[in-house]
């Protein structure tokens, strides 16, 4: 996996790919490790990217609120 900014889409999409490949037994043991790693580095990847619009949104709604009141 490289260290360019991949979207939650291409997260969530790899993940699947994975859990596929799992699922199927594609994998063999020495693979196995390697892609429940990237897949756990996916998940923190989705987990960041979902808080970080959370809280986004919050401060939208927040904003929006306070212009209403005004």
């Amino acid at each position: 996996m490289t260290k360019k900014q991949i979207s939650y889409s291409e997260a969530i999409a790899a993940i699947d790919e994975i859990l596929h490949q799992i699922e199927t037994g594609e994998l063999d043991v020495d693979e196995l490790a390697e892609k429940v790693k990237q897949a756990s580095e996916l998940l923190k990847i989705c987990k960041s990217k979902l808080f970080s619009t959370e809280k986004e949104v919050e401060k939208v709604l927040k904003e929006m609120e306070g212009a209403e009141e005004g």
